[in-house]
């Protein structure tokens, strides 16, 4: 098998597949997890991005907590998922100040694997180089 496209799911891509508030990117992230499911993309995510799909979904979107709960658990058995669990809290401060970006997306650019597409709608990782973002779209 060719080498794998290694993609870290952002917050974002999540909270659209979880909520389809908005139909055309529901659409594009469920045809993204079908590519995953099918092994042709090699998934990581973040407890920090679990964090917040977790208070996103209660606090913003009022989903039930059981509801909240099965999400997460179906993110965390999506084939080949890799929860990266080390963060970089040095290297994450210094994005926080020089650029701006929530503390949180700092801590996640702080968290990608070498040679990963970060997979995101927000448009706040654009403001940093030297990270490859990508929306679900980009692989269909």
């Amino acid at each position: 098998m060719a080498s794998q496209h290694k993609v870290f799911i952002d917050t974002s891509v999540f909270i659209r597949f979880f909520t389809h508030d908005d139909p055309e990117k529901y659409s594009d992230c469920k045809d993204f997890f079908r590519l995953i499911e099918s092994g042709k993309l090699r998934p990581y995510t973040s407890n920090v991005v679990i964090l917040e799909i977790v208070y996103v979904l209660k606090q913003l979107y009022k989903f039930p907590l059981t509801d909240v709960i099965t999400a997460t658990k179906g993110i965390i058995n999506i084939r080949n998922m890799t929860l990266i669990e080390k963060t970089n809290t040095p290297y994450a401060l210094a994005v926080f100040e020089k650029v701006f970006i929530k503390y949180g997306d700092s801590l996640i650019a702080s968290q990608l694997p070498a040679n990963t597409k970060l997979v995101t709608y927000d448009k706040e990782f654009t403001k940093l180089k030297k990270i490859a973002t990508v929306e679900p779209k980009d692989f269909l």
